[in-house]
């Protein structure tokens, strides 16, 4: 997110070893002026809680009104069930945000009866409707088979309700993650758009899911209901594994942010490597981020940093 004059990257991290570990899973934080020269800071969320007892693992930042963020976060309880958690900074006029708070009153979003505790995970960015109320995306496999993208409404950021119609589904997938829903002008315009109310003339929507059952990114771009909170592509079909593929490269997990600063859309992916877990615990580290770069959504060339 961009907050105040500074760019915060959060990612997956475990800071007892170099690869992933599920009791350790935690938020690393990196703060930078320039999206290419990163400074990193403490890690913002560890597993500390009854509520994410077995590690911290993929959300998304949102920016409240009044200029305070939040993160929305999933957490793995003792009992393996996938919950949806929220923290708060500790101290919101640090620039740097170094410290997060947890609240007592998590999770916010329990596990629903009709979702395996498993197969619950990653809320988006939060956005307003034109209703004022808030919404966020959560993936899930309904009923042990249908990969759903679920959606939330809330007053206030803490009391969330499930929406009656699922976003969108990807019957031929077993699980998506990662969803990410965004605003696009149409074709002409230079500039990206705030993740605000936006329908009508002139403004389209970017839905990406990443797909488990092929470990690739793939998007479509289409017209969504804010009354109904549906999803409907222009002409990709209705699984994911037909819409048009993000990259070709071995990129995974995307996620993107609006960046105030430039007014554009910025898109960050997870890159996993091939070597192997020795070659990576020797090395100190495994994987790195990828972005494109540009004033348009997904367009230049990429650049990559490791984390």
């Amino acid at each position: 997110m961009y907050h105040n004059g500074v760019y915060h990257l959060f990612y997956q991290y475990n800071p007892h070893g170099a690869t992933w570990g599920v009791g350790n899973l935690s938020w690393g934080h990196s703060v930078s002026g320039d999206l290419v020269n990163w400074a990193a800071l403490d890690a913002a969320l560890e597993p500390t809680s009854p509520f994410d007892a077995n590690g911290c693992w993929s959300g998304s930042a949102t920016i409240l009104p009044g200029g305070v963020p939040a993160i929305l976060y999933t957490g793995i309880r003792a009992d393996g069930e996938q919950v949806q958690n929220v923290a708060f900074p500790k101290n919101a006029s640090d620039p740097l945000l170094r410290e997060w708070v947890k609240p007592s009153y998590n999770p916010v979003i329990p596990l629903p009866a009709d979702v395996p505790a498993d197969f619950f995970r990653d809320p988006s960015t939060a956005w307003l409707g034109r209703d004022g109320l808030w919404r966020l995306a959560v993936s899930a496999k309904v009923g042990n088979a249908v990969g759903s993208t679920l959606i939330y409404r809330s007053k206030d950021f803490r009391l969330w309700e499930r929406n009656a119609a699922p976003l969108q589904e990807s019957r031929a997938a077993g699980m998506v993650e990662c969803p990410d829903l965004f605003p696009v002008a149409e074709p002409g315009a230079e500039e990206g758009l705030d993740h605000a109310p936006r329908t009508g003339t002139g403004v389209k929507h970017v839905l990406k899911l990443s797909a488990t059952d092929t470990f690739q990114d793939y998007y479509a771009v289409g017209r969504y209901n804010d009354t109904t909170d549906t999803f409907v592509p222009e002409d990709d079909g209705d699984d994911c594994q037909s819409w048009r593929r993000l990259d070709y490269g071995h990129i995974y997990a995307s996620k993107s942010f609006f960046d105030a600063r430039k007014n554009r859309r910025v898109l960050w992916s997870w890159a996993n490597e091939t070597d192997s877990q020795a070659d990576d615990v020797a090395k100190g580290w495994s994987g790195c981020g990828w972005t494109p770069t540009g004033s348009g959504w997904c367009s230049g060339q990429s650049k990559r940093s490791r984390h």
